[in-house]
């Protein structure tokens, strides 16, 4: 019993790998069942096996994404920086990931939003919020610190920090991946920390 569980988790992680390297391949839009089976090596039969359908793919994605998403505040904040120290090391760690991946995490929120299901919008949208919640969390300590301006919007200023990562992302992947996204990233954290640090 133990065996066949392990071969299941086994056959799924494949599945996933080879719907991310679909998506890089093809763009979220052009992904199907049939395109998933041909890059694993698998029969379309074996891939609905372990899934249902190709929504129950992209939700272990979107799994995947809250994971590495969330994982990344939670072992910047265990380094022990001041808050807009952390909040640097977070988003130059997703930055980083991001690029590793070819925007991999925004091409499958791109393909969630397509398929228009309420069920994945809602999920998508579940971690969105978690992870803007978590760097409000992380602004909210400055303040406490004395690094971040007390008078400022925590909400309005963690959402921007998300638009930073999803608006350089987005300019990124329509170039056609022409530049370090990390370059781009240093003025416009600048930016930010210079409207939000105390003085």
């Amino acid at each position: 019993m133990v065996r066949k569980h392990e071969s299941t988790m086994v056959r799924q992680k494949q599945i996933i790998d080879a719907a991310r390297k679909t998506i890089i391949k093809y763009g979220s839009e052009h992904v199907t069942v049939k395109r998933i089976a041909k890059e694993v090596g698998f029969s379309e039969s074996a891939i609905y096996r372990h899934f249902k359908s190709k929504r129950d793919i992209l939700s272990l994605l979107a799994d995947h994404i809250e994971e590495n998403l969330l994982g990344d505040i939670t072992k910047a904040t265990a380094e022990g920086h001041t808050p807009l120290e952390i909040l640097d090391t977070v988003l130059r760690s997703h930055l980083s990931a991001i690029e590793q991946r070819d925007g991999i995490s925004f091409l499958v929120i791109a393909e969630i939003i397509s398929l228009a299901d309420k069920k994945l919008n809602a999920k998508i949208t579940g971690t969105l919020n978690k992870y803007i919640s978590h760097l409000k969390d992380l602004l909210a300590e400055g303040v406490k610190a004395g690094e971040v301006r007390g008078d400022i919007d925590l909400e309005a200023a963690a959402m921007v920090l998300f638009g930073i990562i999803q608006g350089l992302v987005n300019i990124w992947a329509l170039s056609n991946y022409s530049f370090d996204p990390q370059e781009k990233y240093v003025p416009l954290w600048n930016t930010f920390r210079e409207a939000v640090i105390k003085r």
